[in-house]
Formats: structure tokens, C-alpha cells, sequence
């Protein structure tokens, strides 16, 4: 299925409010209810329904926009998200076949097992960054309470993506064409 150009624009758009809305969430209504320890990262889910479902060449692109839409909310920068959103988008291009997100306990498991490819490879981008690996499990154990959160979430978020992309929901589609 071929996607025209202004649905790629008008369901990005509204992709962009949606991440607008979680990163004002995470970034201000979290820690004034005390959450201050963890950080919930909608923009990794957003990026792993794009990466599955979407086959456009300009997905990184659209990966890179939604990375300095992020890094406006956190001081995570967008070029280390950027490298690791482009990388979870090649794993996911090649698994494509063999992820099923029909049903809500496997696309909580696709949704950690991709956060936590994700929240490695920053892990140890942070580490080659300082010089020293004695804080690589440090770093990566941060990530870990707010990533099985965003994996419970992540059926919900996945079923909001599906009708903003206007993407069949019902079995596997191997994604749509732009």
C-alpha cells in the first residue's frame, strides 16, 4: 500500500502533537506528582511502531524530527538518540517478518526487547563518551523501571499510532509503503 504524500505529512503532524502531549507529561506532570528517579521514553515507542510498520525511505528523517522534538523536553541529546533510533529501525527492518504486534503480551515484549537494545546502545555510547565502562550497568539499570512501564503502555501507544498512520491493525502487514 502506497501512502500519498500529504497523509505522510498530516499523520506525522499529528505523531508530532502526540509526542508533544507524552513529553509534557513525562517532563512536567510526572515529577509534580514525585516521580523524579525515572524518565518514561514515548519517543523510543513512537520510533519502533514507525520502524515496523512504516517502509519509507525517509525514516530517518522522520526518526531525526522526532529526536529534536524530543530533545527540547530532555537533556538527552538528539544525536545519540538519532544513532540509536536508526539502529533499532535496521533490527526492525530485518525482523519485520517475525514481529507480530497483534497481540497486546507480544508487542509488551517487542517493546522491551527493543527498549532495551535501545537504552544498550546509548548505555554504551555514554561509556565510549566518558572513557570508562565501570558505570555501563549504572547507566542501563536507569533505563529499566521506565522501560517495562512504556511496555505495558505500549499496546495502547501502538493502537494510537495504528490509527493515526491509518495502519490495519488486524494481523501482520509488512508495513506501509511511502
Amino acid at each position: 500500500m502506497r501512502m500519498k504524500f500529504s497523509h505522510l505529512v498530516t499523520s506525522f503532524s499529528l505523531t508530532l502533537v502526540l509526542m508533544i502531549i507524552f513529553e509534557v507529561i513525562t517532563s512536567s506532570l510526572l515529577p509534580a506528582i514525585g516521580w523524579f528517579e525515572y524518565r518514561l521514553a514515548f519517543n523510543v515507542l513512537v520510533i519502533l511502531f514507525m520502524a515496523i510498520r512504516l517502509n519509507a525511505p525517509i525514516l530517518p528523517w522522520l526518526i531525526l524530527a522526532l529526536q529534536l522534538v524530543h530533545s527540547a523536553f530532555s537533556i538527552e541529546g538528539w544525536a545519540l538518540g538519532t544513532l540509536a533510533g536508526i539502529l533499532v529501525m535496521i533490527l526492525a527492518n530485518y525482523l519485520k517478518e517475525l514481529l507480530q504486534l497483534t497481540s497486546p503480551i507480544i508487542a509488551m515484549l517487542t517493546a522491551l526487547l527493543f527498549q532495551i537494545i535501545w537504552f544498550t546502545t546509548v548505555a554504551v555510547i555514554l561509556c565510549l563518551k566518558i572513557s570508562s565502562f565501570e558505570q555501563f550497568g549504572t547507566i542501563l539499570w536507569s533505563f529499566i523501571p521506565g522501560s517495562i512501564v512504556l511496555a505495558v503502555l505500549s499496546p495502547i501507544v501502538f493502537s494510537l499510532m495504528n490509527l493515526i498512520w491509518r495502519v490495519p491493525a488486524e494481523g501482520f502487514s509488512p508495513g506501509v509503503e511511502i
